[in-house]
């Protein structure tokens, strides 16, 4: 299955911390910004064209030195948390 963020977030720095914060009609769905690591950054920016499981998987295995099993439990997590906070088409 193919992941993608809806419409209407821009990534911000602030503070030295990355946030995506919800613009135009987003702003009524989900209410706050959405803290992102470094590595959830990545994700995110993967997300924003659609990718599956095992792509951002492997753009974690690409960018971090950690085991395939251990990308796609992180990747898995990353997903069911943008789902719940509903920034997923």
């Amino acid at each position: 299955m193919t992941y993608k963020i809806k419409s209407g977030f821009i990534i911000r720095e602030i503070g030295g911390n990355v946030m995506a914060v919800p613009t135009g009609t987003q702003t009524s769905e989900i209410h706050g910004m959405i803290a992102l690591s470094e590595s959830g950054a990545l994700l995110w920016k993967e997300l924003e064209n659609g990718a599956d499981i095992n792509a951002l998987a492997k753009a974690l295995t690409d960018n971090y030195e950690i085991d395939d099993a251990t990308a796609l439990a992180d990747a898995e997590k990353f997903v069911d948390s943008l789902k719940e906070q509903g920034a997923l088409v």
